[in-house]
């Protein structure tokens, strides 16, 4: 799994041999089953996650309900942002919608690292850059476009986490009721 995690980022960088041993030894591999947490609430999310396959969630509890707030899937990074980058406790939870197997790196770790290897804090530009894109489109849409638009952008987006996904936290994720989600999958379905 540390190759994918390499192939991955040489599609940004350049990666030498030296930066590639290091990343062997920083990484994690991790092994969780469906319905596992990474993080919860009240903690330090400390790790950040690169998923070699599987399907996870980042989501916050209000009131009664759960907000899902991003799913990532094979080849993409997940971690909780705020607490990650502060080094304090947030209110997020993050979990496996399926069996998953991944890489953790841990903050102190990935520091060094980019303080040793130029290049590879460049990576880490060009994934919080992304980040940032990602989280603004979501803004827009979620502020200006109408309920099928916002799903016409995940299943264009993410087509490899629609069917993936339970309906009720896509939902969430998409800032409208299921059935409201049900209604408008119905009229794509053609």
């Amino acid at each position: 799994m540390i190759q994918q995690l390499i192939q991955h980022i040489e599609k940004f960088i350049p990666v030498s041999e030296d930066l590639r041993s290091r990343i062997g030894l920083i990484s994690e591999i991790k092994t969780v089953k469906k319905g596992d947490f990474l993080h919860q609430p009240h903690h330090v999310c400390d790790h950040t996650f690169f998923i070699g396959k599987g399907l996870i969630r980042i989501f916050y509890e209000k009131g009664e309900k759960e907000i899902t707030d991003n799913f990532c899937a094979e080849n993409e990074w997940i971690t909780s942002v705020y607490s990650f980058m502060k080094n304090v406790p947030d209110h997020f939870y993050i979990q496996a919608l399926e069996d998953s197997e991944l890489i953790a790196i841990n903050i102190n770790d990935l520091e060094q690292c980019f303080t040793d290897f130029p290049e590879m804090e460049r990576f880490g530009r060009i994934l919080i850059s992304h980040y940032f894109m990602e989280q603004s489109e979501r803004i827009i849409s979620m502020q200006f476009h109408s309920a099928k638009e916002r799903y016409l952008f995940f299943q264009n987006k993410a087509p490899n986490k629609l069917l993936r996904v339970p309906l009720g936290m896509l939902a969430s994720h998409l800032g409208m009721t299921q059935e409201t989600l049900s209604r408008v999958r119905a009229e794509n379905a053609f």
